[in-house]
């Protein structure tokens, strides 16, 4: 315990012979959250959204190149 010291957030810290390793704690537990909370829902969205944003965009560019000649 005397070679700890309480780091910036309140978490017990490592003193400088550990590493830089010590600072990382939980933090893959973070990186599973943000993947499975945010990331993986926005794919999710982008696949049912995209083909439909796309072709609207097909029909916009088709309406703008052809109304000059109706």
């Amino acid at each position: 315990m005397k070679n700890r010291r309480v780091g910036k957030s309140g978490v017990w810290v490592p003193d400088k012979r550990r590493g830089r390793w010590a600072r990382r704690a939980g933090a893959a537990s973070l990186d599973y959250v943000l993947i499975l909370g945010v990331v993986l829902p926005m794919v999710v969205f982008i696949f049912r959204v995209g083909p439909r944003m796309i072709r609207l965009a097909y029909e916009m560019v088709s309406v703008l190149v052809s109304w000059p000649f109706m």
